[in-house]
């Protein structure tokens, strides 16, 4: 990454040059950035990652990773350092139906808050400059460049991963959304914490997470999950 280059004729504010933009310091962004430097170390002073939120943050979500995900964790040679639960039943529920997938584990349960935190420290250990509560605000293509605007100032960039959500503000900058503004495909969500009880909760003590469809017949497009 180069030094911030300033525009004192015309004004300007400072504008920072890079190779590559990542939007989005979640597990996605993350992922792009440490296989970047992790396949060689100059790219970290060759890219820039840029969040409105600040670490370590909520984020509504599940928390499962499957082995997938632990495989390429692992090829990144790392291991889920942040504490975890596993999972050895993974239970489809659809009213009197139901299939059961088993392993150990078939996934692990973390914090999201605590697992995106890891990440970001991850890359950071590596040379990766994350910029926090660094919202984007603005972003236009040009022939040779992608132009950044964020609430700290202009950056231009070789690249730009979009890596910041459903609700991606790079997205609809490029007017990749459903050109109607229906937003049929976005999922709702809620999120309910309870205790921790090994001896009133099965599911707890035998390690059991159930995905029940069964709601689906009242026309909810969606499930409910107990991890």
């Amino acid at each position: 990454m180069t030094k911030p280059t300033t525009h004192p004729e015309n004004g300007e504010a400072p504008v920072v040059d890079v190779d590559v933009l990542i939007v989005g310091s979640g597990p996605a962004g993350m992922s792009t950035a440490l296989h970047l430097a992790r396949k060689n170390p100059y790219w970290a002073s060759r890219m820039l990652v840029v969040d409105r939120a600040v670490h370590p943050r909520e984020k509504l979500c599940g928390g499962g990773v499957t082995y997938f995900g632990k495989r390429v964790l692992a090829n990144l040679g790392l291991s889920i350092r942040p504490d975890s639960f596993p999972v050895r039943e993974m239970r489809l529920t659809y009213r009197d139906l139901g299939y059961s997938i088993y392993a150990d584990p078939v996934f692990q349960i973390v914090d999201r808050a605590e697992f995106d935190h890891w990440l970001v420290s991850e890359a950071e250990d590596l040379g990766v400059v994350v910029r926090q509560g660094e919202a984007v605000t603005d972003l236009q293509v040009h022939a040779d460049h992608v132009r950044v605007s964020t609430v700290a100032g202009e950056i231009r960039a070789g690249i730009v991963v979009a890596a910041d959500g459903s609700l991606s503000v790079v997205r609809r900058r490029l007017k990749m959304f459903d050109p109607t503004g229906r937003s049929s495909k976005l999922a709702r969500a809620v999120e309910v914490i309870t205790p921790e009880d090994p001896i009133g909760q099965p599911g707890f003590r035998d390690r059991v997470a159930v995905f029940d469809f069964s709601q689906m017949s009242e026309s909810l497009q969606g499930y409910c999950w107990q991890f």
